[in-house]
């Protein structure tokens, strides 16, 4: 009786031993077959692996340490203030004042202005000075002003080009609105009466040249159409079919390229006003910026509830999408990346969406400029300065 139940007893110990050895079995050949499928496609999962190790590791960690010495700037008056980097000049305009610091916070000069309602905007070596609602400008550099004029009418916008010239947009009793043109001079070189009605104007890059972007209603939509010229003749060069959105900022690349950001939608047109691509948004723009034929966008998706940064460079064909906090409030194109500011930080990334540099900020900032290595931090009633090493 024994011998029996001791022969069952042995024949179950070798069926247990023969399943755990094709267990043992089956998982060492998985085990090698996936070894040796990961193998085969070492080609394709390698680099995926090695580009998020680089992704957060080649990322520049700034200290965030304010400069100390002649920082912060204290801006006086209760007007508020607009800042420009120019030249490796800071220009500070506030209330009766245009300072201008070195990137260091030296000061270099003081120069007064008698306008109400101040606009500054910059490009390359020069700044315009202008009187919103007035009839006043005036183009700066860093070494001087260099002239001061009257328009006949009110100024509506304004824009200027890397060489100087300068376009006053003015209200106009016989026509919509005038378009005047200035060289680095004070000379007016030309002057067009428009039915249209002007809200942006971009010179073409060697100023000799402008687009001026109109904006209509039809059927309860805004429409933007934009019209190329050229200073030294009377035909226009080309004008564009309506595109339904409001351009809100627009830019020229060295190559011709046109870039019209508007509330709704990115456009890019060739030097001959052929549409080359257009990216809508599946959101609420935020904040946009650009630099020769590069876009960055900051759209706030309320139905995802994300925000997102969008980079398009040269092209609306391939956008970069990132994900970014949804406190991301104001974005520069600076030095071929996209720098953006969030409650808590700013980060720089480059257009394959790959993150570059960061800091983190402790102070509350509405606005910020980017320059040689340095980040300046806008805030209520002064200006604070952060390295930012890429």
């Amino acid at each position: 009786m024994m011998s029996h139940d001791t022969d069952d007893m042995i024949e179950k110990r070798k069926r247990r031993h023969k399943l755990r050895t094709l267990r043992n079995l089956l998982i060492f050949l998985l085990i090698a077959g996936f070894c040796g499928y990961l193998y085969v496609q070492r080609d394709m999962w390698i680099p995926k692996l090695e580009g998020i190790g680089s992704r957060y590791d080649s990322v520049t960690q700034n200290d965030g340490t304010l400069a100390e010495g002649n920082f912060p700037l204290t801006i006086s008056g209760s007007t508020g203030y607009e800042a420009q980097l120019v030249d490796d000049t800071l220009f500070l305009l506030h209330d009766a004042y245009l300072d201008l610091y070195s990137l260091h916070g030296d000061s270099r000069d003081k120069r007064q202005h008698t306008f109400q309602d101040a606009a500054l905007l910059s490009n390359g070596k020069y700044v315009l000075l202008y009187e919103r609602g007035g009839t006043s400008f005036r183009l700066d550099s860093k070494s001087k002003n260099v002239y001061s004029k009257t328009v006949d009418n009110d100024i509506i916008t304004a824009a200027v080009s890397t060489n100087g010239n300068a376009a006053l947009v003015t209200e106009s009793d016989a026509y919509t609105c005038v378009i005047n043109i200035y060289d680095n001079t004070g000379k007016r070189i030309y002057q067009r009466n428009c039915v249209e009605r002007v809200t942006d104007v971009v010179f073409h890059a060697d100023g000799n040249g402008c687009c001026f972007t109109s904006m209509d209603a039809d059927g309860g939509k805004i429409q933007s159409t934009t019209t190329s010229i050229l200073f030294d003749q009377v035909d226009t060069q080309w004008t564009s079919l309506p595109l339904e959105t409001f351009v809100v900022k627009s830019g020229i690349a060295s190559d011709g390229k046109l870039c019209l950001i508007g509330n709704t939608a990115c456009t890019y047109y060739s030097a001959s006003g052929e549409v080359l691509g257009t990216y809508n948004y599946n959101g609420t723009l935020v904040q946009a910026d650009w630099e020769d034929g590069r876009t960055a966008l900051v759209i706030q998706d309320d139905q995802k509830r994300q925000t997102s940064l969008i980079l398009l460079d040269q092209s609306t064909s391939n956008p970069k999408v990132v994900s970014v906090d949804d406190t991301a409030s104001c974005v520069r194109v600076a030095d071929g990346d996209a720098v953006v500011m969030t409650q808590g930080n700013i980060t720089s990334y480059d257009f394959s969406g790959s993150p570059v540099a960061t800091v983190e900020l402790d102070g509350a900032y509405s606005s910020f400029l980017k320059q040689n290595g340095y980040v300046f931090l806008l805030g209520y009633h002064q200006i604070d300065r952060v390295d930012f090493k890429e």
